[in-house]
């Protein structure tokens, strides 16, 4: 397990791009003055977020612990551009914002390749030291992270990002606010009310490494992450 705070540098391998199958693929895309691609989805909560609250797990830090364990087990999210080539990461940390008493925020680093117990300590341990951080800096190799964030203010249905340039390939995912609705189905001859719980959850990529069907992957992947988290303690 890598220690974060001791500056653990993340393990890649080179792409061998004669072996790559989507070379022609990344090559059309990185000729692209615009080569990014989003995708928004509202994801279903609805078992998901009445356990959480039972349990009064933190929403934000468990639906990313989800968010970053489906994305890693997608290896093209994992893949970064590096010069003319393409590398990848064994794993990715999501760095995330934090807010601060001012109204802006400071980033923070977190390692999700470990149980649920264990980062939400870690987790709690680094968000309260960014709150005291001076500037704006990001922890480690930042190419080596998963960008998430929330804006849990608004339920939206769609998104952009600033990226420095066209070979930016970090991926970037942001939910929103969730929304819970009321509708009727008929169960053994009763109509029974029942509940739908959402969140839009919009993904950023760069297509020269990832097309649709990796991001169709991420979400489906979300969804079983979600159902199988499992909460044995109350915190």
């Amino acid at each position: 397990m890598l220690d974060l705070d001791k500056g653990d540098i993340m393990n890649y391998k080179t792409i061998d791009m004669t072996k790559y199958a989507r070379k022609e693929h990344f090559d059309h895309f990185r000729s692209m003055v615009y080569p990014f691609v989003t995708m928004t989805v509202q994801v279903d909560i609805s078992d998901w977020i009445v356990r959480l609250k039972k349990a009064k797990y933190p929403l934000f830090l468990c639906f990313q612990y989800a968010v970053s364990r489906a994305a890693n087990a997608v290896p093209e999210f994992r893949q970064r551009i590096k010069g003319d080539g393409i590398i990848e990461y064994d794993y990715c940390n999501p760095s995330y914002t934090v807010a601060i008493p001012d109204e802006t925020y400071r980033y923070c680093l977190v390692n999700t390749d470990q149980p649920l117990e264990d980062y939400l300590a870690e987790a709690k341990v680094k968000q309260e030291k960014a709150l005291h951080d001076e500037h704006l800096e990001e922890e480690g190799e930042s190419e080596s992270h998963l960008y998430t964030s929330v804006v849990p203010w608004q339920d939206f249905t769609g998104g952009t990002m600033p990226y420095p340039s066209s070979d930016f390939s970090v991926p970037n995912v942001v939910w929103g606010k969730y929304k819970s609705e009321k509708y009727l189905v008929m169960e053994g001859g009763n109509i029974v009310e029942k509940t739908k719980t959402t969140i839009p959850v919009v993904v950023f990529v760069n297509h020269a490494l990832i097309d649709g069907l990796h991001i169709s992957k991420f979400y489906s992947n979300l969804d079983e992450e979600l159902a199988k988290m499992q909460f044995p303690v109350m915190i």
